[in-house]
């Protein structure tokens, strides 16, 4: 097909085009990044269509928009029968001038609209107004939470997706999927970014920012711990270091980057942190850490319902079962602190985790009320 001639209606007609758009299938996307970096002089032209149809579709993906459009399809042709435009079900002949072409859009644009507003109407229906309300915003300047004990998947506008781990929230810019793909990470998430070359997706910490084009990486950033950490699985990754020199380390797959975190950081702003947060340059490069009884990343082991700890201090792993299970743990001596441990944990409650861990090294622990644990020596 000689895409050359198209014009913005008649990408945004594109089913191949349209699965560039949703990220939905590999080879489309790997199709029109090639064709798009050929064909420079139409790339203006892709970017209004692409951004026509993503916001026609808001954050659905293409088989929801499909079927939304489906279900309108009987009410939008007695809508338009008395109109010059063509019924919905016939596909745009392109050999018809340009007036024509753009009527049968406008067609289609009311269709794919109001199909939205029933979607949206009917769905306020089926869950609480809270979460509708939640979900409704996720493509303006909005903040997602996951709670300690919860773990919560979403996609963005730009059809990228992410899991959020218990205890973390993102903040969404405000121009999010337009002028820029910015969000702020509090705490730990599972990015899958649909690449958009046009547009970096950017992600800031206290400690780091993470700028990449589309790629498959986690990144943790919890206030609490000692460290933040980005762990990459394909693709690359610039990852800014937060210090006066803002200090730049590009990662390859399999590879991470850990920075000490920083005390006192000032809270976030409209998914900007503050420049004065600081990080000092003791950072390290690694490996990611490949469970031994079955290949598993430690790192993402948590994205299948597992916990997993790779000759971590006690102390380290108490937060991860606070967070995981909504629990608050105590220590009464300082050494037990500096126990370590290595294991792995596939839906077990706490009590059988803490029994499996006396097994390695002995210690002795309390379940008072409200979800205390109190760890001792003896």
């Amino acid at each position: 097909m000689n895409y050359t001639t198209f014009e913005a209606e008649d990408f945004i007609l594109d089913e191949s085009f349209q699965n560039y758009c949703l990220g939905t299938q590999e080879e489309d996307v790997i199709f029109w990044e090639e064709w798009i970096k050929k064909n420079q002089h139409k790339s203006v032209t892709v970017n209004q269509a692409k951004d026509l149809y993503l916001s026609f579709i808001g954050s659905h993906t293409g088989e929801t928009f499909a079927a939304d459009r489906k279900a309108f399809q009987l009410i939008a042709e007695e809508h338009f029968s008395n109109e010059t435009a063509e019924p919905l079900t016939s596909q745009p002949d392109f050999r018809k001038p340009p007036a024509a072409r753009k009527m049968w859009l406008y067609a289609t644009t009311v269709a794919a609209t109001i199909a939205g507003i029933l979607f949206l109407a009917t769905r306020k229906y089926e869950v609480p107004f809270e979460n509708h309300k939640q979900e409704a915003q996720l493509k303006y300047n909005s903040t997602e939470v996951s709670k300690a004990g919860e773990r919560k998947s979403i996609q963005l506008p730009d059809g990228s997706k992410v899991m959020l781990n218990a205890g973390s929230t993102i903040h969404i810019a405000g121009d999010f999927n337009t002028a820029s793909r910015e969000l702020t990470l509090v705490g730990e998430a599972f990015f899958d970014v649909v690449r958009d070359t046009g547009r970096p997706f950017i992600i800031h910490t206290s400690t780091m920012d993470i700028k990449v084009l589309g790629t498959v990486f986690n990144v943790r950033a919890y206030p609490g711990d000692k460290t933040s950490e980005t762990s990459l699985l394909k693709g690359s990754v610039e990852v800014t270091v937060r210090n006066k020199e803002k200090k730049k380390i590009y990662l390859h797959p399999n590879e991470k980057i850990i920075l000490p975190n920083i005390s006192d950081v000032p809270p976030v702003k409209n998914s900007k942190v503050t420049d004065k947060a600081t990080a000092t340059e003791n950072f390290k490069i690694t490996g990611l850490t490949y469970n031994t009884t079955d290949s598993t990343l430690t790192e993402v082991s948590w994205t299948e319902n597992r916990l997993a700890f790779n000759d971590n201090s006690f102390e380290t792993i108490a937060a991860e079962l606070e967070r995981w299970y909504n629990i608050t743990i105590s220590f009464t001596d300082e050494k037990v602190k500096e126990y370590r441990f290595t294991a792995t944990f596939n839906q077990k409650n706490i009590e059988q985790v803490l029994q499996a861990l006396q097994l390695s090294r002995y210690f002795k622990y309390t379940i008072a009320e409200n979800n205390n644990i109190i760890i001792s020596k003896n």
